[in-house]
């Protein structure tokens, strides 16, 4: 075959998020293959992806994040109508899903069409053990079954892994870890003028700032972000806190924040396009998810010098080392939480200290270019098998 191979990307929505910064990046910066971007329609990044140079884009929308029978049979259709012209024209076609919707969809078109190869990457299983026990069977026995159909497994860290064969879903052979990755405008150190951006979002300039970057959803756990306020400002009153983002949950974290009289001292910023700018006004992240696959606003968060108190779920122990670059509690201990960031708080040294030992961990492991390289191999090892 004398065409380059193609490679399609499919994710569910184009969401500011990890997973989805990690397709478009891919497909931005992929070269030697014809690079496709499928994705579901309503997403913050919708008009960023179309607007990717030598990408191209198809936004459906029939392609849903939630369950829809008949949606999902439409969009099933269309993904494998997209790859059959593909694999039409006599190039190889590499398949490659993110998230659990996509995943499904993207899998099951992807070998009924005949592709080169099929994978997906696991940015994070959609089942946990705080569900119900038939809900998260429901989840299990999908990834199952989905994963007979794949020929890699990605997942985004070793914890991952464990966890995928501890539910018996694939085989160790099929499973290659990459770590997942962060923008450069991360990774390049500026130095910003935090009196200027504390005064911009009405911080007092003698105040310390506890913050986070998440999707307001449940897996992220929001609520325990303001339950975790409430204690620090008792213990430690001269401190504000900032949340950075949005999502279904916004709605009951302003009402949280009322109920605990914490309005003065509470910001809700929504999406930002300055995160960076942000993150460098906090003292210290906190992230209350109740499960990952490896939170990529970590390695953010250390790029910008900051400790970070964050729950002991899945991937994060491997980016956060206790006493090293941060500490970690189990998940809704908020009390185990707040005692940690007032640590934190109460000892310059110790969060200087802390903050510079993550700013040393993050490069070159969670650049861009890296993964970019581990992916295009896999792809070049697949074909070639």
């Amino acid at each position: 075959m004398s065409e380059l191979p193609v490679v399609i990307h499919v994710i569910a929505k184009l969401e500011l998020g990890g997973a989805q910064r990690i397709a478009i990046e891919t497909a931005r910066r992929l070269k030697g293959y014809r690079n496709i971007l499928v994705s579901g329609t309503g997403g913050m990044l919708d008009d960023e992806a179309l607007s990717l140079k030598g990408v191209e884009t198809h936004l459906l929308t029939s392609l849903k994040r939630e369950i829809h029978p008949v949606l999902d049979f439409l969009a099933f259709l269309e993904i494998g109508k997209i790859i059959s012209e593909e694999l039409a024209m006599g190039r190889n076609v590499v398949v490659h899903s993110h998230g659990s919707k996509a995943g499904v969809l993207a899998r099951l078109a992807g070998r009924a069409a005949g592709a080169s190869a099929v994978i997906h990457t696991i940015h994070g299983f959609a089942f946990h053990d705080g569900q119900p026990t038939l809900v998260k069977m429901f989840y299990v026995l999908i990834e199952r079954f989905c994963a007979r159909f794949c020929d890699c497994l990605i997942a985004v860290s070793r914890s991952t892994v464990r966890k995928g064969l501890k539910e018996r879903i694939g085989i160790l052979r099929q499973y290659a870890v990459i770590n997942p990755a962060i923008l450069d405008e991360h990774l390049e150190r500026k130095d910003f003028e935090t009196r200027a951006k504390r005064k911009e979002l009405g911080i007092e300039e003698s105040s310390r700032v506890v913050g986070t970057v998440s999707c307001f959803k449940p897996q992220k756990a929001p609520l325990d972000f303001v339950e975790v306020a409430g204690i620090v400002h008792k213990a430690f009153p001269a401190v504000e806190f900032v949340m950075v983002g949005d999502g279904i949950l916004m709605d009951e974290v302003r009402r949280a924040v009322s109920l605990k009289g914490l309005e003065g001292v509470f910001h809700l910023l929504g999406w930002r396009e300055d995160v960076p700018e942000v993150v460098d006004v906090f003292d210290v992240f906190l992230l209350t998810s109740l499960w990952e696959g490896l939170p990529m606003v970590h390695a953010e968060a250390m790029c910008r010098s900051k400790p970070i108190v964050a729950t002991r779920v899945d991937g994060t122990p491997e980016v956060i080392g206790e006493g090293v670059n941060g500490f970690l509690a189990s998940p809704r201990d908020v009390k185990g939480l707040a005692e940690k960031v007032v640590k934190l708080l109460e000892d310059d040294q110790l969060r200087k200290k802390m903050g510079e030992a993550g700013k040393k961990m993050v490069s070159p492991r969670f650049t861009m270019d890296r993964l970019v390289s581990e992916v295009d191999s896999l792809y070049v090892r697949l074909l070639s098998s």
